[in-house]
């Protein structure tokens, strides 16, 4: 699929295939336009983030949002949010935590860390539903966002640490 300017593309970084098939299947269901990247562990992540520090690397690969799990393989959600939101380039992609937890120690740390906004996956299909259209409402419709021409042109991208 070649993307249009008007696809907005989610990075989803997930580990569990049939939560990943959830939120894809309510995403399309839920009439947005959008690109779905799925990315099953952390370290893969920031090697797919990172690498779009690369100038000759099309700006469409650039998400518009993050869906973060924190029960990743190797590097958790919480380490993968904290370097993304320690990066000066980086930083400016929202970043929605969709997780099982509803630990108060995981959404202090993770609101202390960076994270935009803390989404306890739902139980059932319809709450994706509602879900997705709240994420579109919100992040599509309703906030605004730098523009990634700007992300690109006032951010000079260090080399990955």
């Amino acid at each position: 699929m070649i993307p249009t300017r008007s696809e907005f593309h989610i990075l989803l970084i997930e580990d569990s295939r049939a939560d990943a098939k959830i939120i894809e299947r309510a995403l399309r269901e839920g009439g947005l336009l959008h690109r779905l990247t799925v990315i099953p562990d952390g370290k893969h992540a920031l090697d797919y983030l990172f690498s779009l520090r690369d100038e000759t690397i099309q700006t469409d690969r650039e998400p518009d949002l993050i869906l973060l799990d924190l029960n990743l393989p190797g590097l958790d959600g919480c380490q993968v949010l904290t370097r993304i939101k320690s990066d000066p380039w980086l930083r400016m992609i929202p970043v929605v935590i969709l997780t099982t937890s509803n630990r108060e120690e995981d959404i202090l740390q993770t609101y202390l860390a960076g994270a935009n906004t803390y989404i306890p996956k739902p139980d059932e299909y319809s709450s994706y539903q509602v879900l997705v259209a709240t994420l579109r409402n919100y992040w599509v419709d309703t906030a605004l966002k730098v523009p990634r021409h700007l992300r690109r042109s006032l951010v000079k991208r260090p080399e990955p640490v």
